[in-house]
This record gives C-alpha cells, structure tokens and sequence, in this order.
C-alpha cells in the first residue's frame, strides 16, 4: 500500500466517528459553527386544577311480602316501611320510585402533594322538616401526599376503612350496602385525622390507621374517641384484609335521670373485628366477610352481634353481569333468645352505555326464632329494577 494510501485510510478512520456522533457540530458553508438545537423545556405543572363527579341511584320498587296491615297518618300517608333494612319489616304491596342516593363530588388538586375533597350527599332518609330530600357534606378533606415514603396524610370528613375495600369489590353498594354497613355497626364516613399508604413499593401490603370522632357526619359530644386499623393485602388475583376499631363511651343507664354527674355513668366500650377475603377469576368473583362486634355494657352482660356475607358476581357479556349474596346475622350470639335473620339478594346488570346501569333484582329477609323470641309473622321480599349512573366533568 502506497503512503498516500495509508494516509487516506487513516484520515478516514478518525473523521467518520466523529462527523455520525455529532452531526450538529460540523461546520457551515460560511466556516461558522451551527446553532445547537433549542432545548425542549417542560410544560410546567398544570395545578390547581379541579374536576366535578358525582352519581346517582334509585330504584322502581314492589313490595311483594310483607307486613299485610297498612298504618295511615292524618293526611292519608301510608306510613310502611318502603325498603328492607334490617330493622323494620317491610309493608306489603308498597310500591314506586325511590331515589336513594346522590353524591356531588369536586376534586381540587392544588399541587402534586396537595389536594382536595368535597362531596355532597342526597339521601332518601335524611328529610329536610317539610319532608323534601335532605342534604349533608359526605367528604371534606385534604389530602398531603408522601408525608411518609408511599403513605398520605388526611383531614376532615373521610370515609372510614371499614368496609371500603369489601364494597370495591362487591361493586354492588347501588343495590345494597355491604353487612356492616347494612347493619349499622360503623359509620361509613367520620371526622378525624388518617394515614394510608403501602408499607412495599410493590404496594401488595397496605394499611389504613384513623382516629376520629366516632359521630359519623354528626358534631362530637363527647371525649371518647374511635381507632381504626386496616390492612389490606393483595397477592395477585387475591385480597385479604384483617380489621378492627375500638371506641370507648360513657352512657347513662338511669334514664328517669338525664344528667349525671360522670362517676354516675358506665362504660359502653365497642371492639369491632373483620375479615375480607376476596378471589377475582377471569370472568367472575368471589368474595367472603365476617365481623364480630363486642358490646361492653358496664354491669349489664355483654352483647356480641356478628354476621357472615358471601357474595358472586361474574360477566356473561361485554354489556351483562350477574351477582348474588347471602348474609347470615345474629343480634346477639351471647343470648339464646334472639331473632337471626338470612338476607337473600340475586339480580342481573345490564350496561347499555358506560357508566349506566340498569339492575333487575329482588332482595328477600328470612327470620329464624332461636330459644323462646317470636320471629315477625312475615318475611320479606322486595322485587326492584335499580338504575345507577356515574357523571363526571373535564377537569378545570
């Protein structure tokens, strides 16, 4: 090879690199540089912004079994019970539209930390005084994000723990609460202060710890206070989450006495226990929860209601569901004179649109007398076309 040859290959050698690595840096014609790219800057955060939700449900109702004996007030109003509750019997043959429930919700996150809740509830048994729908504050909370690694701090008006996750998978709270909510055992919302978060960045162990005033949406009267604690976990397709709250009250058992002095008062202590177990399969789901309430009555014996909930609900199509449920209750396991009660519900879910859904169902009470109580003369059985739609707007 030739030396100009030899040069030639060389010069080759070093340029090509250099010229496919930085292409903006070789030389104009004029001999001048060219201009470097302009950098790409971030859009900066679009915050605060807000965004408006809400939901609605109601349903056409018959009452096929019930209570035969109607009851009238003055004005002729029929004065049955409309809808199974689990505390009073149902009045036969009622019938008509209920709309009963209605939430307003707007979010605000003011940045990527902080944000904000307030939500707006109808509810069909919450009466202004000249007996139109009433209206309460559901949710109003901020939210502090990464207070602690992968754990957000809340304050206000919150939803409570305990039966949230059974009723995210349930997804059928437009039909019918969930047991414990169903039975009133705990409040599904309560003032107070909450830490939640994943204790692993996989977020399959999690937890939910609250204090708060124990009155649900009503003012505090008291110096007592509710603990909650839950721990939801996630392995795969399965759910399981353990739960307690305990609260401590003072009650006044001497009611030809209204006002005592607190030395004259007794313990009222609650301790509430739960477990949900849930298993989703491809096309349908299965879940199972359990609670036990302990009731301290001071010198009065101890009361335990407890209750068992199995619930299915599976997709036959892309626009039909099905679901079904079983609870099983006992007011008072501890007395041998009670009236326990099986609640049956079954029903299908058609969704013509997104966010509509049209839910024929009936739900049935069956009461069983144990020891020397008298079950009521009538089960229960309500038949019900159920609607339930979800809107929401574009945020601000």
């Amino acid at each position: 090879m030739s030396r100009f040859a030899l040069v030639l290959a060389v010069l080759l050698a070093v340029t090509t690199p250099c010229s496919a690595q930085t292409p903006d840096t070789l030389l104009s014609h004029g001999g001048a540089p060219s201009s470097p790219p302009s950098p790409v800057l971030p859009m900066p955060p679009d915050f605060p912004r807000g965004r408006i939700s809400g939901t609605m449900f109601g349903d056409c109702y018959y009452n096929a079994t019930g209570n035969p004996e109607h009851v009238y007030d003055a004005s002729g109003a029929d004065l049955g019970q409309a809808y199974i509750d689990g505390k009073n019997p149902i009045t036969r043959d009622l019938n008509g539209v209920q709309l009963r429930r209605v939430y307003f919700q707007l979010d605000n996150d003011l940045s990527i930390r902080y944000s904000t809740r307030f939500r707006l509830e109808v509810d069909s048994k919450s009466l202004t005084s000249d007996g139109k729908f009433g209206v309460a504050v559901k949710a109003a909370y901020l939210q502090a994000r990464s207070i602690v690694p992968r754990g957000d701090f809340l304050f206000g008006v919150l939803s409570t723990p305990t039966f949230q996750n059974s009723e995210d998978f349930w997804r059928y709270r437009a039909v019918e609460k969930t047991l414990v909510d169903f039975r009133g055992l705990v409040s599904s919302a309560d003032v107070g202060l909450q830490l939640r978060g994943y204790c692993d960045r996989s977020h399959r162990v999690g937890y939910l710890a609250m204090i708060g005033n124990g009155q649900g949406q009503k003012a505090e009267n008291n110096r007592f206070k509710r603990l909650y604690l839950s721990l939801p976990l996630r392995f795969g397709d399965l759910r399981i989450e353990p739960y307690a709250d305990y609260q401590g009250v003072r009650v006044n058992l001497d009611k030809a006495k209204p006002v005592q002095p607190d030395s004259a008062a007794v313990n009222n202590d609650q301790a509430t226990f739960k477990v949900f177990v849930g298993y989703e399969f491809r096309r349908w789901a299965l879940g199972f929860e359990a609670v036990d309430r302990v009731n301290h009555l001071g010198p009065a014996a101890n009361q335990e209601p407890r209750g068992l909930s199995v619930f299915a609900r599976g997709t036959a199509t892309p626009t039909l569901d099905a679901f079904a449920r079983l609870d099983y209750w006992q007011p008072d396991r501890r007395n041998v004179n009670r009236v326990d009660s099986y609640l049956w519900i079954a029903g299908l879910d058609w969704q013509p649109f997104k966010d509509i859904h049209v839910m024929p169902n009936l739900e049935a009470m069956r009461y069983v007398a144990k020891g020397t109580t008298v079950a009521p003369s009538h089960h229960e059985l309500q038949a019900r076309v159920t609607f339930y739609y979800a809107f929401s707007g574009p945020r601000s």
